[in-house]
């Protein structure tokens, strides 16, 4: 409840009126955001250009009077996208950022899945068709097995790639076929050109997961970015509604106030103070 006490009004003619309009429609200071019951935060009016914008349901769903800090709310995104929102009082952006976080896990999970799958399929393939002796062989020698029809024609390409890099019956060309030949425990042999053409299809496609399964590591840390930079506007929103209900409280003790009312001869001016109880 407020009580008004005027001091002093001028009346003045009509290109008096429309001067006072015109300093009156020029820039104002910003005012506080308002607040509407239950806790909300209401619509800011037009002119208060400084002020956060409307929030919605994305957007800050508590009055902020207690200050928290920018610190806590960043390591909490950077934690998990979507706490820190939380913690700053915006579930509802964080739920967005969770949301996120739980759709990419979900993906990179689905293409790992596929990748051991599909490796486990050629792996089979490798063993029946071509008489490969076990599982745990490095990728080096699958990808060997996909290209060569037997250990013995890859041995002969060999031994072609040491007389081409290090000239025949060289101490180098020694060395090199030491390092890389296949002796017969590591032997295979198709026994179909079709089934290796399968085999090196479904090794493709094992492999096709296992990148989109890193594209999306690549998703989780862009998910974390993003989130980060929206805590650090969130918290600066948060601190200017902070700040304007601030000053809204410091304003309760009463003031001056200036305005102008429509008067039958033109316009009047109002100089007084006002006093909330």
């Amino acid at each position: 409840m407020s009580s008004t006490s005027p001091r002093s009004a001028l009346r003045c003619g009509g290109p008096v009126a429309v001067l006072v309009l015109l300093l009156l429609a020029g820039p104002a200071a910003p005012g506080p955001a308002a607040a509407a019951p239950g806790g909300e935060l209401a619509r800011p009016l037009a002119w208060q250009r400084d002020e956060p914008k409307p929030q919605g349901s994305l957007g800050i769903q508590e009055q902020p009077r207690s200050e928290r800090g920018l610190v806590g709310a960043l390591w909490r995104s950077a934690l998990l996208p979507g706490l820190g929102q939380r913690y700053l009082g915006a579930p509802g952006r964080g739920f967005v950022f969770m949301s996120a976080e739980a759709a990419t896990w979900g993906t990179w999970g689905a293409f790992k899945t596929q990748e051991w799958l599909r490796r486990e399929n050629y792996i089979e393939m490798a063993q029946v068709f071509a008489g490969v002796a076990g599982d745990e062989h490095e990728d080096d020698y699958w990808k060997a097995v996909g290209q060569h029809a037997s250990w013995l024609d890859y041995n002969e390409w060999l031994r072609y790639q040491a007389r081409r890099e290090y000239g025949y019956g060289t101490d180098a060309y020694s060395a090199y076929i030491s390092d890389n030949e296949i002796g017969p425990d590591l032997a295979w042999d198709w026994n179909s050109t079709d089934r290796r053409v399968d085999y090196l299809i479904k090794r493709k496609a094992s492999n096709l997961a296992e990148r989109r399964a890193t594209y999306t590591l690549y998703a989780l840390l862009v998910n974390r970015v993003v989130s980060l930079v929206d805590v650090w506007r969130l918290h600066r929103d948060r601190e200017a509604i902070r700040s304007g209900l601030e000053r809204e409280a410091a304003g309760d003790a009463g003031g001056i106030q200036f305005g102008a009312l429509p008067a039958p001869e033109g316009l009047a001016l109002r100089l007084g103070w006002v006093q909330r109880f």
